[in-house]
């Protein structure tokens, strides 16, 4: 049995405790917290009165504009083997679906993978993310995995990789990619490489795609719900191999689409054409958000780390990945799993966060996911202030964010 996503599950609890006027500090749910970019709800009012079936793929200029940023980031591409979706996780439970075998999973890794995989019966083979960052399969513990998965009878196709990667807020660096694309190419592993985050990691420039350097068998999904704070309006998109293969899977992932969700919204395919063209002011909206979401993000590794956490600097996006086995801290609550963490800083001290388990880590771990992008203000008008601010630490709604989690975590805390 499927249950409901933990992430959203945990939205919904923060939502009853915003009506119970209860004060908690929402570091679970994993949304941008910043606004709309205006211009887009120009466009969405605009197109709003469309409401013909779309072409299943997306219109040819959508698909003409994935295609061109697929390509400035080095990523060969074209528009026929390009799709849209309503959101991406559609799009990676379509892939999945259709890359038949088992799947590799980096541990700890985002929920819905794990969840689609169980979905599609596939068995899931974990292995540990390397110490240099999550959301990729060690290299080193790759081939041993493998080698072990299938004497157990296990047919492993897939690597299903994601960078910048939720939970850890990480990004692997080329060397760890270059080493996986040697072992996907010596077993014949296919590669899908989820790229939600990736204009938000910090070093941008340098930002390594398996699809640049194998694009024969990586399929990309992206979207606009992270770097464009667009999580409800539900953009999805892939980019698939200009080969046998990206043309047979597409194939399979298009028909799919047409028998469960036909298309993405008709009257959002403008939004998704602009932002995929990369204006002048989606630019700058996304690189203020970059830069907003380090600073918070580095602070609250700080915090972490001060608190006796073992935890990997953030490189990307908005989470950190605290982990506090054996800690001080852990003891001081009486904690000996990651679930009893979390429930004890929810209930005891207005701390929402997930636990790693969620994520598929082992739970003597004590792993948290802390998600650092929900503190920017109350009002679109507070979170834009923070967004340009030239200090966001001194933005009343971080600050207050911050020294509320520093209180707990460093306050030597009792459930007494």
């Amino acid at each position: 049995m499927v249950t409901k996503s933990a992430t959203l599950v945990m939205n919904e609890m923060m939502q009853h405790a915003a009506e119970q006027g209860r004060p908690v500090i929402n570091l679970g749910f994993g949304e941008s917290g910043l606004p709309v970019l205006p211009v887009l709800r120009g466009i969405l009012s605009d197109d709003s009165a469309r409401n013909a079936y779309p072409a299943v793929e997306g219109s040819a200029a959508v698909r003409t504009a994935l295609s061109s940023y697929f390509t400035r980031r080095g990523i060969p591409a074209d528009p026929g083997h390009c799709l849209m979706a309503p959101g991406s996780k559609a799009l990676l439970f379509a892939l999945m679906q259709a890359l038949k075998g088992d799947i590799v999973l980096p541990r700890p890794s985002w929920v819905t993978y794990a969840a689609q995989s169980t979905m599609l019966d596939k068995r899931i083979i974990w292995v540990d993310a390397p110490e240099s960052a999550g959301g990729v399969p060690d290299p080193a513990l790759l081939p041993a995995a493998l080698e072990n998965a299938r004497r157990r009878g296990l047919n492993p196709t897939t690597l299903l990789l994601t960078s910048p990667d939720n939970p850890s807020g990480t990004v692997a660096g080329r060397s760890v990619i270059e080493a996986l694309l040697r072992i996907a190419r010596e077993q014949k592993l296919f590669i899908i490489s989820d790229e939600i985050y990736r204009d938000l990691a910090y070093d941008h420039i340098h930002f390594t795609s398996p699809a640049e350097l194998a694009p024969e068998r990586t399929f990309v999904t992206t979207g606009l719900s992270k770097s464009m704070a667009l999580g409800g309006w539900r953009i999805g998109a892939a980019r698939f191999p200009q080969n046998d293969l990206g043309d047979r899977i597409m194939r399979e992932v298009i028909g799919t689409a047409s028998e469960i969700w036909s298309g993405m919204p008709i009257f959002l395919e403008p939004v998704a054409e602009y932002c995929f063209s990369e204006p002048a002011d989606v630019l700058k909206r996304v690189a203020a958000s970059r830069l907003l979401h380090q600073r918070v993000s580095t602070e609250m590794h700080r915090i972490m780390v001060e608190a006796g956490a073992s935890c990997r600097a953030p490189s990307g996006a908005f989470y950190i990945y605290p982990t506090f086995q054996g800690s001080s801290f852990a003891r001081s609550l009486d904690v000996t799993d990651d679930t009893s963490l979390s429930r004890v800083l929810f209930e005891h001290f207005g701390i929402a966060v997930l636990p790693g388990s969620a994520f598929g880590d082992l739970p003597e771990r004590m792993g948290l996911r802390v998600v650092t992008s929900m503190i920017y203000g109350d009002s679109d008008e507070e979170r834009l202030d923070t967004l340009y601010s030239s200090d966001p630490l001194e933005s009343d709604s971080v600050r207050n964010g911050l020294e509320r989690v520093r209180d707990v975590f460093l306050g030597v805390p009792s459930k007494g």
